[in-house]
């Protein structure tokens, strides 16, 4: 005589459990997983530009003193307004990332020398940017934290003031940290507000060389500096 098991209706009951069990974990996933679109502006304060003479020895117009006895250094590129656009995806309720492109087209370099040379010069860069976030979601709001990746093009115009030299073109890696908190403000395709705090390490600044007019020399080796900076922004996201 065979005799059925008792258990085989208890263990099918269990698989059938765990399978739907799984399928509401995927289609939950699903549900939470979603595009996204982002617009942001803001204002960056340039710092540790480190402009300094390629080769002060021969050049000496970057003076460090009243005799431009000693290298000097121009700390800053200026300010700029930030403009901003990309697409993103939410995995998750913490995870994230985006792509960005980003436009900074109005720094402008101004600064009087100890020696009492004057430089000027407008100074724009662009960027793209691969982003990953963390979030931290509350009912009031979503801080988080977050690191981008990048390349950027950084462009100094020609140098006025008291000397008139070339300006010059360099691209190269760019990378930056955020921190802020999004806040929505519409159940309607999904808005909301983001406010940030982002530090951004645009690259290299040079500019090129060439003839130089106002100075000791004929010619100048150039220029060169890193573009960073400390940038507060606000966005907006949005999802259909």
């Amino acid at each position: 005589m065979i005799r059925k098991s008792r258990l085989a209706p208890t263990t099918l009951a269990r698989v059938i459990k765990l399978l739907t069990a799984a399928s509401t974990l995927v289609v939950a996933g699903q549900a939470q997983a979603q595009l996204y679109w982002r617009a942001d502006v803001g204002f960056s304060f340039s710092t540790g530009a480190n402009i300094h003479d390629k080769n002060f020895a021969l050049d000496g117009q970057i003076c460090g003193d009243a005799a431009c006895a000693t290298a000097g250094k121009i700390n800053d590129a200026g300010n700029s307004a930030v403009l901003s656009a990309g697409v993103g995806w939410q995995f998750s309720p913490n995870l994230r990332a985006d792509a960005t492109v980003a436009y900074r087209g109005w720094y402008k370099e101004d600064k009087t020398m100890p020696d009492g040379t004057n430089f000027k010069a407008d100074v724009k860069s662009w960027n793209v940017m691969a982003n990953g976030y963390y979030d931290f979601p509350f009912g009031w709001g979503t801080p988080y934290v977050g690191a981008g990746l990048g390349w950027a093009t950084n462009r100094i115009g020609g140098i006025s003031g008291t000397l008139q030299a070339p300006g010059g073109t360099k691209s190269g890696l760019a990378w930056a940290l955020m921190a802020g908190v999004a806040v929505p403000i519409s159940s309607v395709y999904l808005q909301s507000l983001e406010f940030g705090y982002r530090y951004i390490d645009l690259g290299e600044l040079a500019t090129d060389s060439g003839p130089l007019t106002g100075g000791t020399t004929s010619t100048y080796s150039g220029a060169t500096g890193k573009l960073k900076a400390n940038e507060l922004m606000m966005g907006w996201r949005w999802r259909f």
